[in-house]
């Protein structure tokens, strides 16, 4: 076990210690305590950038906390953002900065009871070419978070830990089981917290599985629905067909059984082409002949 003043936590604030300028804390992973204790050191009225990411698989296991928008808002003179791919930790205080593997968690800083992780921070400056490329592509994507991502966020992650623990396998396969895909992205930007009928919690659950970060535009949402749809096994002979072709659902029973459950093949199935209907809406219509079908056609502009 490290001494207090030989853990990574220790040398962070002693790197802010020195801040005048302002300080830079930028890690996927923050949680309220472990960040409260690198600010301690960091006078109020010098100014904090923040970085992260509020993946809802993340939040609901419990390394991340989209609370720590309260801890900041409370301090002032902040900014927060978010990267969604973010994986990077750097540290900064002016034209210092460390940067290594720990992220903003007690087990990252060696600190707490927690069991200290093995970690490396390489003190560095923000001229380095790296540091100076990294927090480049990190300013192309950033978008700032609010109170209202940080309430989806968690919103999500308590609707994953009161699912099932399946929920929270990252290697589960992504399927949607709602049949109101009309509703995803308004539901996705503010999930609502009071009393839900099934339907809605069942899309509710759909987002959540989804694990995506809160604050996305429309566009963006529906471009990430769209690739999600596409890397499912069955999307495939549809997606790809240059002409006319038409997938029933006796063509994908085998699929659809591998993932029947609470949902029956034929519930799956007639989501499914909800949502590939709806978000493939230029190029897949949902067809009935003697059941519910998918049709891939070109959609014309009228």
């Amino acid at each position: 076990m490290a001494s207090d003043e030989d853990t990574q936590g220790h040398r962070i604030r002693v790197l802010f210690e020195s801040a005048a300028d302002g300080v830079a804390v930028i890690a996927p992973f923050i949680k309220v305590d472990a960040l409260r204790s690198l600010l301690d050191v960091v006078p109020p009225t010098v100014p904090l950038r923040c970085v992260t990411r509020w993946l809802p698989q993340e939040v609901a296991a419990g390394v991340s906390d989209p609370e720590i928008f309260d801890l900041l808002e409370a301090r002032g003179h902040f900014s927060l953002s978010l990267v969604d791919r973010l994986h990077a930790k750097i540290y900064i205080a002016g034209g210092r900065c460390l940067a290594g593997s720990p992220n903003v968690t007690l087990a990252g800083l060696g600190e707490g009871n927690h069991a200290e992780n093995i970690e490396v921070l390489v003190e560095t400056t923000v001229d380095d070419p790296a540091v100076v490329a990294t927090l480049d592509a990190i300013s192309e994507v950033e978008r700032p978070a609010t109170r209202a991502m940080a309430q989806a966020a968690r919103r999500l992650a308590d609707c994953l830990v009161t699912s099932t623990t399946a929920a929270l396998d990252r290697d589960a396969p992504w399927f949607p089981k709602s049949r109101r895909p009309e509703r995803a992205y308004r539901m996705y930007f503010h999930p609502p917290n009071e009393y839900l009928g099934v339907a809605d919690r069942v899309l509710l659950a759909d987002l959540a599985h989804a694990n995506l970060q809160p604050g996305r535009t429309e566009n963006e949402f529906r471009v990430a629905i769209r690739t999600l749809l596409a890397g499912i096994p069955i999307a495939a002979p549809i997606l790809a067909a240059t002409g006319d072709v038409t997938v029933a659902r006796a063509d994908v029973q085998g699929y659809l059984e591998t993932l029947a459950g609470e949902f029956s093949s034929r519930d799956l199935w007639m989501a499914f082409v909800n949502w590939m209907a709806y978000f493939f809406a230029d190029c897949v219509m949902k067809q009935e002949i003697a059941e519910i079908a998918l049709r891939r056609a070109q959609v014309l502009d009228p």
